[in-house]
């Protein structure tokens, strides 16, 4: 049993269920510190280490599978801050930030030399912390309560599925999270709102998937990912039309996009002189596309395509290609996998008047909204 902190006591009433989310992943050191009182706790042994006023400035590194905290060797490998004060637990990015965080940290070694970081806490108060990073908070109430109870569904589903592993779901990979320090009134509101909700499909949580902009047409579930065989069908969605992600367009070199394709173990002898899709989804989504030269060619999937390329570049797979003046020319729609909601069409919704079980609804189609 750990010792019992005051903890966070700003909190949804009933978020006893837990999520651990890694923050830091395989890196060498993190900075964190802490603005008030706590403990060091030492999981491997089973032994509170030292309590704390506040701590100005942590440095953690690993070596030889040892945490170290500001050179001192921890003699473990699995250390655990709590801390005795809502909101005190800050850790600096990559940018340099000190982002605040609600819940504990693990500090975890992986391997010799590198360690992972875990914040735990109650899942409706890490939604609070990914809805306005998933969203804006200037946006509608009902596309909020919307991307709330999504986001939930989605993670409850990593929770489901996350036993035996040091953590649920990885931030940013899985879902953006901005802790504490990206909390709004607005988007909060939204969260306890829908407190607990989650969507079910055939009896059992959804994970319900989102991304920016579908381009008029959500995706199969199964045409992107292949373990989700029993999934909402994919629907006919209007309503992103005209936003700002509806349409894009890209243009590369045909000399980069054969280094690139290089690099991505994609060989092609010489010049490039035909790009095509040869395989659509029902969807119009490109599923594969051919590059070819003289003497060979490669075939890659859409999403490969977009991996390739980079993400931002090719935003989604709904697009048509061509070859002018040396450079390889896209034009698209959408931004993003397409399956679920389209949180663009969400807004759009939003503003026309649907409440958030509706919108739920027609990106879900035949899910329940369950607590």
């Amino acid at each position: 049993m750990l010792p019992r902190p005051i903890n966070d006591v700003l909190r949804p009433a009933g978020s006893a269920r837990l999520i651990r989310v890694a923050i830091v992943v395989s890196k060498p050191s993190a900075v964190i510190s802490v603005i008030g009182p706590g403990t060091f706790y030492d999981k491997i042994h089973h032994r509170r280490i030292k309590r704390f006023g506040s701590i100005s400035k942590a440095l953690f590194n690993v070596s030889d599978g040892n945490i170290f905290v500001n050179g001192r060797n921890t003699k473990s490998s699995h250390i655990i801050i709590l801390s005795d004060m809502p909101q005190s637990i800050r850790l600096r990015d990559k940018f340099g930030e000190n982002i605040v965080y609600r819940g504990r940290m693990d500090i975890i070694a992986v391997g010799n030399n590198s360690l992972t970081i875990v914040n735990t806490l109650p899942l409706d108060e890490y939604i609070m912390g990914v809805v306005p990073r998933e969203t804006f908070p200037a946006w509608p109430a009902a596309a909020l309560r919307a991307q709330a109870v999504a986001a939930r569904s989605f993670a409850l589903t990593h929770i489901l599925n996350g036993k035996g592993k040091e953590f649920d779901i990885v931030s940013p990979n899985h879902q953006l999270y901005g802790g504490a320090s990206a909390e709004t009134l607005s988007t909060t509101k939204a969260v306890l709102d829908t407190q607990g909700e989650v969507l079910t499909y055939n009896g059992k949580v959804l994970c319900a998937f989102f991304y920016t902009c579908c381009g008029g047409k959500t995706e199969e579930a199964k045409n992107i990912f292949p373990s989700a065989n029993k999934y909402p069908h994919a629907v006919d969605s209007p309503y992103c039309k005209g936003t700002k992600h509806y349409s894009w367009s890209f243009s590369i070199a045909l000399e980069n996009c054969s280094q690139k394709l290089k690099r991505a173990g994609k060989y092609l002898t010489g010049r490039i002189t035909t790009v095509k899709p040869v395989k659509y989804f029902e969807s119009g989504r490109v599923a594969q596309i051919k590059f070819s030269s003289k003497f060979n060619s490669v075939v890659i999937t859409g999403e490969e395509c977009r991996k390739i390329l980079g993400y931002n570049n090719i935003r989604s797979t709904l697009f048509k290609v061509r070859i002018k003046n040396g450079r390889l020319q896209f034009v698209g729609r959408g931004w993003g996998h397409a399956v679920g909601m389209c949180q663009w069409g969400s807004k759009v919704m939003a503003e026309k008047g649907f409440d958030y079980e509706q919108i739920l609804s027609h990106f879900y189609p035949g899910t329940k909204i369950e607590r």
